[in-house]
Formats: C-alpha cells, structure tokens, sequence
C-alpha cells in the first residue's frame, strides 16, 4: 500500500533465510540482513515504480515508514537496489518468518527455490544429475546457468511479450528489404544505361553484380550507425520510463548488424534482376 496515497498495487515479496548468504546484491549488506530478522520489517527495492509511493525518498531522509502488504502493518528498515521486471513493478525483502506472517496462508514446508551452496571450484553438474536421479520428479533441479537459461526462455517463449517482440523483428526485417530493395532498383534503373554500356564493354554480370552488392553494403552501413545511435538512447528512455534493466549489449548489437547487411544483401539479389535483364542492344 502506498504509504502516501494509500492506494494498493502488486508487489512482488521474497522471503530468505537471513542468516544464507544467498542474493548478490551489492546494498545487501549484513546489517540490513539484521534488520529483517525483526518481526514485521523489510526491504525496499529503490527502484521500484514510483506508485510505490516516495518511500526511498522518506527512508533516506531518516524519516520512519511504515505501510501494509497482504493487510499486515510493516517497516521499511532498508533499501536494496534489484530493479523492476516484467512480472513485478517492484520488489520488497523479508525475512522467511516475515513472510510467513504476511501470507499466513501458505504452509511452512512450502519453498519455492532452494539454493545449495558448492565449495569453490567445484564442477556442479555432477552433483546436479547425482540430485535429480534422487529426488521425486516434482522437484526440478538446475544449475545456476541452467535457472537463468529457464527463466529467459520462459519469457522469450512461454509469454505473449517473446511473440510480440519477434513479431517486431521479423516485420522491421520484412520492411527494411521491401525499402532497400526499392531504393537499389530505382538506382539500378536510373543507371540501366551506363551498366549496359558496361556489359557492352565486356564487363561481366558477376562483375555488375559485385557493384550492386557493394552499394547493398554502403546502405547498411550508413543505415546502421544512426540507428545504433538511436536505438541506444530509446533504449535509455525505455529503461528510465519503466524502470526495467534493459540496455544494449554487444552481443545484440553484432545480430543487428548481421541482419542489417543479410537484409541489403537479399534486397540487392532481387534488385540485380533487373540489371541482367538490361541489353545494350534495346538501350541504344
């Protein structure tokens, strides 16, 4: 509940044992893991969507704040920094008794995730196949890699927002041919005399068509830099707006680009059709 407004809003509430080190958040020092071993107290995320109410702001000034969730009065006894998700607009941290008191519902055995902590340098995958032979087939058990490979898969596939997003990217690489394609052939056209003249020369088709290709490669590269450009700073406004960890990586960066210049290629490939077609003989 918004301690200002006292409107209500989902948030999403994890229970941990205090006294695991179990979450790499660098805020999440020992002294606030202290803090929600006392009954009725937790942790607010900072970046959390501001419907949450101006808690970070209240909290930092030394300010005491207390508000509800699942109708039990709480505290804010710190701040952690996780960021907002598509499945939660904001996150708050408890302890697991904390959390049994908010949700008296649920039963005391029921965990969601349980963590098992290796000695370093130890290989996991052993111990997990040694694990999933002994334990009963409602129980999943994953590496580290394998829990995060689960999750991204889960919502690039197993929800509407995965779809809608590849939606995205094959229409903008259906269009981007459709107009590369239509910039080159009005080019190819307006040159179709000097490439006969070409061909009439002796110049070959795979010659002619290495020109095509080669302008094919120009477009995506003078095409690409602004919109990297572009796509960085929507990307910030995105992240800024919605509080979601989004950014650019490296690794997308090279895929668009792989699929800026496949795009010019396959738009440059129908346009040189018209380029074989052209005969010195009908042009002069």
């Amino acid at each position: 509940k918004n301690p200002q407004t006292r409107r209500t809003r989902s948030i999403f509430v994890v229970g941990v044992d205090p006294s695991a080190d179990l979450l790499e958040l660098p805020e999440l020092t020992p002294d606030k893991l202290e803090e929600i071993k006392k009954a009725d107290v937790v942790l607010f995320d900072r970046r959390s969507r501001s419907e949450f109410g101006p808690i970070p702001e209240w909290f930092e000034s030394g300010r005491e704040v207390f508000t509800e969730v699942g109708n039990r009065r709480v505290q804010v006894g710190g701040l952690f920094e996780m960021g907002a998700t598509f499945g939660a607009d904001g996150t708050i941290l408890t302890s697991d008794l904390n959390f049994l008191r908010i949700f008296p519902q649920r039963e005391r055995g029921l965990v969601d995730i349980g963590v098992v902590q290796l000695q370093p340098g130890v290989d996991p995958q052993p111990l997990v196949q040694q694990m999933r032979a002994f334990l009963p087939e409602d129980v999943r058990v994953l590496s580290r890699a394998e829990f995060i490979d689960m999750e991204q898969s889960y919502w690039e596939e197993g929800t509407a927002i995965g779809f809608i997003f590849g939606l995205g990217v094959a229409m903008g690489f259906i269009v981007g041919i459709v107009i590369v394609y239509q910039i080159l052939y009005t080019d190819v056209s307006d040159h179709l005399a000097e490439y006969a003249t070409l061909k009439a020369m002796g110049y070959t088709d795979t010659y002619l068509l290495g020109v095509v290709f080669q302008e094919a490669i120009l477009l995506a590269g003078l095409g690409y830099i602004p919109a990297f450009a572009l796509a960085v700073l929507l990307y910030d406004l995105t992240a800024n707006a919605t509080l979601l960890p989004i950014a650019m990586t490296f690794s997308r960066a090279v895929l668009v680009l792989l699929l800026t210049v496949s795009m010019c290629f396959i738009s440059g490939a129908i346009a040189v059709r018209r380029l074989r077609a052209a005969d010195p003989a009908d042009i002069f």
